[in-house]
């Protein structure tokens, strides 16, 4: 009998190779292809080959694409199941927000929504890059006082544009693509960002200071379609769960011990501030502060779970 034929899945996400996006999904395609008995095989397009995070989220819904990542800050056109993971001072650490997305409650209540919303099954979540710092090519900041005058790069969400307002600087919506160029020319003169970023997009030839606010963390939310998951079947369902476990601690791994040695080299180009414990609580009330303008935008129940399962 002639053998059955095998499904090739498609994969998208925009990692570099050596970052934690990029790791995750090469050593999940290795497993799945080595462990699902000829049945399944992931072809893994890179770098952003077939567009950004809102054009991954959106092809995985209609299928185009059977697997892919994207920054949960970037889900917003597709739902909103993760906008309490935008605010400020949500996650204490990477250990709190590991916490966090293991919670039973918090995992259904995000689970259903992905599937109701994007169309697509949760595998996990891939650090990328710890906190964000907030780093400027003017002068150093201590406290948000500090910040007024300064043109920061902003996304074009409210939270953003709020954080920023809150801070005393002077929202600035750019495009990613034009962030690098914009600084070089004056158009801004900060950006919010973790350090792994600030290297490899270049702007540590720009930046002068940075100021480590602890405010802001984002993951990449690794997912399939959900048709294509109903479809794998129980026992290939359990190969991609193992093998997704496995893919998502080499990654995280990776991305924890990058971000130290990430931070030693930025040193060597810019200045790095750490508040005293005085002056982050200045950083932190003025973040907080914008929670209520969203209140109605959130689950108060899973906030409070949130919150209550860092402790």
């Amino acid at each position: 009998a002639p053998a059955l034929a095998q499904e090739t899945l498609r994969v998208a996400h925009t990692g570099n190779p050596g970052q934690s996006v990029y790791i995750y999904w090469d050593e999940l395609a290795k497993r799945i292809n080595e462990r699902a008995g000829g049945k399944v095989k992931l072809q893994v397009h890179p770098s952003g080959q077939l567009g950004g995070d809102e054009q991954i989220f959106r092809s995985l819904k209609l299928g185009t694409l059977h697997m892919g990542s994207g920054s949960a800050a970037n889900s917003g056109s597709m739902t909103d199941a993760y906008f309490w993971a935008d605010l400020p001072y949500v996650f204490r650490s990477r250990d709190g927000a590991v916490k966090v997305f293991n919670d039973p409650e918090i995992s259904q209540y995000v689970n259903q929504k992905m599937r109701t919303d994007a169309g697509t099954v949760v595998l996990g979540y891939i650090e990328v890059g710890g906190f964000r710092v907030f780093a400027n090519t003017k002068r150093q900041l201590k406290t948000p006082d500090d910040v007024k005058g300064l043109k920061f790069r902003a996304l074009s969400t409210p939270i953003d544009l709020g954080l920023l307002s809150a801070w005393q600087a002077t929202p600035t919506p750019l495009a990613w693509s034009e962030s690098l160029p914009g600084m070089q020319q004056g158009v801004i003169e900060g950006i919010h960002l973790q350090p792994v970023w600030i290297k490899s997009a270049g702007f540590s030839e720009v930046l002068k200071h940075a100021t480590v606010t602890r405010a802001l963390m984002t993951f990449h939310v690794a997912q399939i379609n959900a048709k294509t998951w109903d479809g794998l079947g129980p026992e290939v369902q359990a190969v991609f769960r193992q093998a997704a476990q496995e893919a998502l601690k080499i990654a995280n791994d990776a991305d924890r011990a990058d971000e130290a040695k990430i931070v030693e080299d930025l040193k060597a180009r810019m200045t790095i501030y750490s508040p005293t414990p005085e002056e982050l609580k200045r950083w932190e009330e003025a973040g907080r502060g914008i929670w209520p303008k969203f209140q109605d935008k959130i689950d108060r129940k899973v906030m409070d779970r949130v919150l209550a399962v860092q402790n």
